[in-house]
């Protein structure tokens, strides 16, 4: 009679092992398609959460074959604020005036540079773990040091919210409206 709730166990652990392998397919499918494409739009309400104050914003990015841009679609009184990414470092743009603001150190632990650190994620971060959410696939990843991001995925594989933590601490938080 003890054996059968050890049985039990065994076949719910095997069980939900093959929902992870499945998750984690899917995500690897979606991750190698990702990959081979250059162009992307991603647009997200973005709030940012520090210790002493928060910050909202909805951006849109941008991406083709010359690098990356994040532009400011609220707060109205920035719409159209642009940091533009490159190989050549960041740019902030308004209108036609253009400042560099130097190097992040690759954190991009700001609101202008959460959505390319999503997508960089997406594409190369280190898969940690997969699971099964509420019906949807959900995934963690590591594309550095330090620095984890959980995505949530719709049953058609489309991004609809992510979390970007810094040392264990959610930091970022990401409604995606549109991933195109």
């Amino acid at each position: 009679m003890k054996k059968t709730p050890v049985l039990l166990a065994v076949i719910a652990a095997l069980l939900l092992g093959g929902c992870a392998n499945k998750n984690e397919a899917r995500f690897r499918a979606f991750s190698d398609e990702l990959r081979a494409r250059s162009d992307l739009q991603v647009t997200a309400a973005v709030r940012a959460e520090y210790d002493e104050r928060s910050c909202s914003f909805t951006l849109r990015c941008t991406e083709d074959a010359e690098g990356c841009s994040v532009e400011v679609l609220e707060p109205e009184l920035i719409r159209g604020v642009r940091a533009r990414m490159s190989a050549d470092g960041t740019q902030l743009v308004y209108d036609s005036v253009s400042v560099d603001t130097g190097d992040d150190g690759g954190t991009s632990l700001s609101p202008m540079g959460a959505l390319p650190l999503l997508l960089r994620s997406l594409r190369g971060g280190a898969l940690d773990s997969a699971w099964k959410e509420g019906g949807s696939c959900a995934v963690r990843l590591v594309p550095e040091d330090d620095i984890a991001v959980t995505v949530l995925f719709d049953a058609d594989m489309k991004p609809e919210t992510a979390e970007i933590e810094h040392a264990g601490k959610g930091v970022l938080f990401l409604d995606i409206t549109e991933f195109s």
